[in-house]
């Protein structure tokens, strides 16, 4: 039975497509309990009703995310844009009034052309409230112009105050340490000052020489000589023994501290340390002159003489080798050596010796004529 109502229910369309219901099948299902099936769906006014909640809902679940999400400026913006929920029900009811009069037109058709109609009426409601859908694109307009204004801001936030100099720190002047000065050359010192004959100031120096170093034979050596000019003839010998006992062999000491005996009129000593000087270094000029001088004061002129000679055949310029041998030839009445000794005496002398100069004329002239 089931099988034959359906085939009835599938033929009814095709025979309402042509001229409208078939009288016979509507009375034989009629007389077999069944009545007429009602077209199945909505009517348009509920589908534009729940149209209308749909997008009042959907309007509000937008707002509360904007609400959320958003900042509060464009929270603020978004309230001042978007309707409240109950302001699209008006514009929605108003939008089709001639809806419900289409409904009858489509009631005496059968289920089957209901059921394909349903979408189609379905998707004509969401179409009617479109003033409302305009109202969409107010929403969008705030992002853009947070975003538009985020660059502008962007730089600020990051943007570093302007460098400021450093004040320079002024310079301090340090004033130079001076150079370290050398110590005194003590011992060169000494020497000029004998050479000028300030004996004060050179006997300074050799004492501050001999307090740093008293081991020096040359020091003890100059000292003595300091000693010598100034006629102190203790203190003379004294630091030639001095500077012996430290160099045996030191030649020049032994000559000075004989010329110290000789001074002090000790003959015997004098030999004794010119012999000695002579010893250790034979060609020593002023040793041989220095012992002829002491010869010939003993009355041993012959051999002064001799020393002398030896002495001039060592150094031919030495100026007192000629005059110490004219003197002797001289004395002994040998004329002509005593004029040519003076002579070589005033060629090679003149300098050194310029206090014998006008003796030595003035003997040239007397004994030349």
């Amino acid at each position: 039975m089931s099988v034959l109502l359906d085939a009835l229910r599938r033929h009814a369309p095709e025979t309402g497509a042509e001229g409208g219901a078939d009288p016979d099948s509507e009375t034989v299902l009629a007389s077999l309990g069944y009545s007429r099936e009602q077209p199945r769906g909505l009517s348009a006014k509920k589908l534009i009703i729940y149209g209308g909640a749909a997008m009042v809902a959907g309007f509000v679940g937008l707002s509360v995310l904007i609400t959320f999400f958003a900042p509060a400026q464009l929270q603020k913006q978004v309230a001042r844009a978007v309707p409240r929920p109950s302001e699209p029900a008006a514009p929605v009811a108003a939008t089709k009034p001639a809806a419900p009069a289409t409904a009858p037109a489509a009631a005496p058709e059968t289920a089957a052309s209901a059921r394909a109609e349903g979408p189609t009426a379905a998707s004509a409601a969401p179409s009617a409230p479109a003033p409302v859908a305009r109202q969409a694109p107010v929403v969008s307009v705030p992002p853009p112009v947070e975003r538009a204004a985020e660059p502008t801001e962007r730089p600020v936030a990051h943007r570093r105050p302007p460098a400021v100099p450093r004040p320079e720190p002024t310079p301090v002047t340090v004033a130079p340490e001076p150079p370290p000065q050398a110590p005194p050359n003590h011992f060169a010192l000494a020497l000029y000052f004998q050479r000028i004959a300030d004996y004060d100031n050179a006997l300074m120096h050799y004492r501050a020489l001999l307090e740093d170093n008293d081991s020096s034979a040359e020091v003890h050596n100059n000292l003595g000589l300091l000693y010598l000019e100034r006629g102190q003839f203790e203190d003379a010998v004294a630091q030639y023994q001095r500077a012996i006992t430290i160099n045996p062999k030191y030649v020049k000491a032994h000559n000075n501290l004989g010329v110290a005996f000789m001074r002090s009129n000790r003959p015997a000593a004098a030999v004794a340390e010119f012999r000695v000087a002579l010893t250790a270094e034979p060609r020593n000029v002023e040793s041989l002159v220095n012992l002829a001088l002491v010869q010939k004061a003993a009355g041993r002129s012959a051999e002064a003489r001799d020393l002398l000679r030896r002495a001039l055949s060592i150094d031919p310029l030495n100026a007192g080798s000629h005059y110490n041998l004219a003197v002797v030839a001289d004395e002994g009445g040998d004329r002509a050596t005593a004029v040519e000794h003076y002579r070589a005496f005033l060629k090679y002398g003149s300098v050194i010796y310029a206090e014998l100069v006008a003796p030595v004329r003035a003997r040239l002239v007397a004994l030349v004529g």
